[in-house]
């Protein structure tokens, strides 16, 4: 059988996520029985990663559903700087994988601060089960290539449908499920700009990444995605910050990616793609502000309400690492990462590492 690749898991995820839409109240009933036992007054989700990016990706739907605090925070600052947590908290740590060691360090301090260890991941069954009290599946099947794309996208889903379920919110299905239509366009779409702007991005050297609100998680993973697959220098800015320092090293020669989160902002959004785009030719935009008509913006047929938005626009960044890195064979690991992961590897000895070299 043929090697699964990130390109087959992005066009997998449409309908394993239209799945678990129908499949909502089943798949979140575990989880929304311990949060409302708990009487849940604060939210926080302990991730790194992709996983940390997807929980970025709906914290504005969850906020704005749920109407409390979301805090998020990576595992290595939860064990040992910030765990002040409460009894009416609900505290989950996220490893897709279930072998972040990182993950199952956080697990462990939870519980030796007396409270209940929640994972959510998509593998119950490995390592981090046994740090665990509490295991829930999110819902991602399988995925066996390490540089995640469907799982990024059903955890941000199943994060949305949990505060679905949770305040029993079922109004707001129909849009999910137009979210993940338009998840399926973007696909489609995301391959056509990338190969019309062939030569931007198979040259770039650097790219800066920029969002806010609903969408600075798609700027979180578009620069992790850049970085770990085309192994080029990536950094991820939220909106009005880029252009408070970063953008004064601009050249000609750069690469940037802004993301619309088509809301109240937008006009702002669309000065500073104007402002970018006067230095450097390499510059693109995903928005669908009626306004516009350039061929280095990326628009769809329709879009949903704002913070759903990560559901539609995930596949861009994740569509670009998958095709430039296969042609530039760029994910191919220097030999001296195996000495660099011999003193300070991030997953258990069970871990399988798909993407490493036959």
């Amino acid at each position: 059988m043929e090697k699964m690749t990130m390109m087959d898991y992005i066009k997998e995820t449409p309908a394993q996520a239209m799945k678990n839409i129908e499949d909502y109240a089943t798949l979140c009933a575990p989880l929304v029985n311990y949060a409302k036992e708990k009487k849940m007054r604060r939210l926080w989700l302990v991730a790194s990663g992709s996983s940390y990016n997807a929980c970025h990706c709906a914290r504005s739907f969850l906020m704005h559903i749920l109407q409390m605090e979301v805090k998020i925070t990576t595992p290595y600052t939860f064990t040992w700087y910030e765990h002040a947590i409460a009894d009416d908290d609900v505290v989950i740590v996220v490893s897709q994988s279930g072998y972040s060691t990182n993950a199952i360090a956080a697990l462990d301090k939870i519980r030796a601060l007396g409270y209940t260890g929640v994972a959510l991941t998509g593998n119950v069954e490995h390592d981090i089960k046994d740090h665990a009290d509490l295991v829930f599946d999110y819902g991602v099947g399988e995925e066996l290539v390490g540089y995640v794309t469907k799982g990024v996208t059903t955890l941000t889903l199943y994060l949305m449908l949990f505060a679905i379920a949770y305040t029993k919110r079922s109004e707001k299905l129909d849009e999910v499920k137009k979210a993940i239509k338009l998840n399926e366009e973007m696909i489609d779409k995301a391959q056509t700009f990338v190969k019309r702007h062939y030569k931007d991005f198979s040259s770039m050297h650097s790219i800066y990444v920029c969002g806010a609100g609903a969408v600075y998680g798609i700027a979180l993973e578009g620069a992790l995605k850049s970085g770990e697959t085309i192994h080029i220098p990536a950094l991820p800015l939220e909106m009005e910050e880029y252009i408070h320092g970063p953008n004064l090293q601009l050249t000609p020669s750069y690469t940037v990616l802004l993301i619309d989160g088509n809301d109240a902002a937008s006009n702002r959004v669309q000065q500073i793609y104007q402002a970018t785009r006067s230095v450097s030719e390499h510059t693109f935009m995903l928005s669908n502000a009626a306004n516009l008509d350039d061929d280095h913006i990326l628009t769809l047929s329709d879009m949903v309400e704002s913070d759903l938005t990560p559901l539609v626009y995930l596949p861009f960044v994740q569509v670009l690492a998958a095709m430039i890195s296969q042609d530039l064979n760029s994910v191919k690991q220097h030999p001296l990462l195996k000495k660099f992961k011999s003193y300070a590897d991030a997953k258990t000895a069970s871990f399988i590492n798909y993407d490493e070299d036959d």
